[in-house]
């Protein structure tokens, strides 16, 4: 438990560092942000916001899949899948923030603007393996053993046999 709490601080800590870097373009980055009409960017506490009500939505994801695991609705299985499925969208959308920077528009934004973009999705795939490793198992119950079935029968028999 402890070292979920650890991770959930790290995370909160790449959070603040994410969003001070997309709030820092250059010149043309704050040129781009305006022309692109990016007015969640524009400033630290819009881009706090954002970048925190991203990492929220996903904190509520993940939570909401581990107690659906815990509680039995979900098997490990399908959570597992759901998870996977998450961490190629996530993985999707780090490759296209890649090729997104790859082109004339957004490469000159500047390297603090770049990185914070590398980073929002970077944390959303360490939050879904971290999930996905930190699943719940449900223990199986302990079966019973064929001989508690024999012994019973002896038992009744005998009582039968007695009366």
């Amino acid at each position: 438990m402890k070292r979920r709490y650890i991770f959930w601080t790290v995370i909160a800590g790449l959070t603040v560092v994410d969003s001070f870097l997309l709030s820092k373009p250059n010149l043309l980055g704050k040129i781009g942000l305006v022309i692109y009409k990016y007015h969640y960017l524009r400033t630290w506490p819009r881009t706090f916001l954002t970048v925190s009500i991203v990492m929220v939505i996903t904190l509520v994801i993940t939570y909401l899949i581990h107690l659906l695991v815990k509680k039995e609705m979900f098997k490990r299985g399908i959570a597992s899948i759901i998870l996977i499925a998450l961490i190629f969208v996530s993985v999707a959308a780090l490759v296209k923030t890649g090729l997104d920077f790859s082109t004339w528009s957004y490469s000159h934004t500047g390297h603090r603007f770049k990185y914070g973009a590398y980073l929002l999705p970077l944390m959303l795939v360490s939050i879904f393996v971290h999930e996905l490793i930190t699943l719940p198992k449900i223990p199986k119950p302990f079966p019973l053993s064929p001989m508690n079935d024999e012994l019973k029968k002896t038992q009744s028999t005998d009582v039968d046999s007695k009366s």
